[in-house]
């Protein structure tokens, strides 16, 4: 093995170099957030199970915005910067521990106890700052004032969360939305420009990469709830119907995403960008709340007594994820500049109606029923895809005729 310097400037990487691909540091740092994803699921399950959809779906959003953001941030930067040398593992390991630490305090979390929370994303971020300390350390005048803003603007931040805990119950809502929409704007504000610098299809892997945890997610939750209800002794007709039903929604989800979607890198100005990584953040949550529906709709099936939701209700949790999830995508395709955005686009947004409608025929056809039903409408959107794409394969093959 050839040996290294444990020290490398930090320079920005070749946005043309070839093979670019997600190194092993960032597949482990992907994998720490597995389990603040699965945390934070398993709490939006237990307030839906409870009635508390307002309470539940507020506090959801919330602790998982800080669990994008803590990643986004860091996957945005390492496209541009990835030396691999110590002081960067080392900092990436810190930021590993700070996400466990968020993971653990996302049960305080959802009684709004910020405490360790907080402690755990200033650790993220403060690890983050130092990143970019070295980056204007380095000299690179492409970079140096995009860099000293993010170090002031990220830091002040960070010491306004820690003023957040002393703001009263009451009030720490509003005010976390807000202090949140701006540490979200930092990189906007900073003169980020996505296109001086990084590589487009490392941009887009990374955002791939993290699609297949929260889809991996959602089908762990399923499967260690089917497990459960088959230990308990439940009738196998409604547990296998919602097992398949769950998963051919997430290996359709997958189809659409990786088939229809990620196929080119977003182009145009700056703004252009942002929204086509932001909106990943709804894309995610939305995924994960699917495995967080599916878990509800088999204790719905086992237990009852102890889901406080009706059968509507309940297939609604699904529906309206599903909604979501094909209402990002279409934005994610259209910002990707597709050359014929009308086919597949279209596709999804009747697939939109297609899941609120099956999820409302709940009480006609039962909750494993409507999730089989939503189902099979994804599988008709992935069917009508792949021919719209064989057509216009077969097209493009055909020779020219000239007038």
């Amino acid at each position: 093995m050839q040996p290294r310097p444990w020290l490398r400037p930090m320079v920005a990487r070749d946005e043309h170099e070839e093979h670019r691909q997600a190194s092993w540091l960032e597949l482990f740092f992907d994998l720490s957030f597995v389990v603040a994803v699965a945390q934070v699921a398993v709490q939006l399950e237990h307030y839906l199970a409870e009635g508390e959809v307002g309470h539940g779906v507020t506090v959801y959003l919330m602790v998982f915005g800080a669990i994008w953001l803590a990643w986004i941030s860091f996957s945005w930067f390492a496209n541009s910067f990835d030396t691999d040398d110590v002081p960067y593992r080392v900092l990436m390991i810190v930021m590993i521990a700070g996400s466990l630490g968020l993971a653990a305090g996302v049960p305080q979390l959802a009684h709004l106890d910020f405490r360790i929370g907080v402690i755990s994303y200033v650790v993220m971020r403060l690890a983050y700052v130092a990143q970019w300390v070295r980056v204007y350390r380095s000299g690179d005048p492409a970079w140096t004032a995009v860099a000293r803003r993010m170090i002031v603007r990220t830091t002040a931040i960070q010491l306004g969360w820690i003023l957040f805990l002393l703001v009263p119950l009451e009030w720490r809502v509003p005010v976390f939305v807000v202090w949140f929409a701006i540490d979200v704007a930092t990189p906007a504000l900073s003169g980020w420009d996505f296109r001086n610098g990084g590589h487009r299809g490392h941009f887009v892997e990374r955002h791939g990469l993290f699609t297949i945890i929260v889809l991996g997610e959602s089908i762990a939750a399923a499967t260690i709830a089917v497990g459960g209800a088959i230990e308990a002794h439940v009738g196998a007709a409604p547990l296998l119907t919602l097992a398949a039903g769950g998963l051919i929604i997430v290996c359709c989800l997958w189809w659409v995403y990786f088939e229809f979607t990620t196929v080119r890198a977003p182009e145009g100005e700056r703004t252009v960008q942002f929204v086509w990584g932001y909106s990943h953040y709804f894309l995610f949550a939305a995924i994960a709340a699917v495995g967080a529906g599916l878990a509800l709709a088999v204790e719905w099936i086992t237990e009852p007594e102890h889901v406080h939701l009706t059968e509507t209700g309940v297939a609604l949790v699904i529906g309206v994820a599903l909604s979501v999830i094909l209402v990002v995508l279409l934005v994610i395709e259209l910002l990707a500049e597709r050359t014929e955005p009308w086919g597949p686009s279209l596709v999804k947004a009747s697939g939109v109606v297609w899941s609120l409608g099956a999820a409302l025929a709940a009480p006609l056809v039962t909750v494993p029923g409507s999730v089989l039903l939503m189902g099979l409408g994804l599988v008709a959107m992935v069917a009508y895809g792949v021919a719209l794409e064989h057509r216009m394969h077969v097209r493009e093959a055909l020779p020219s005729v000239d007038a």
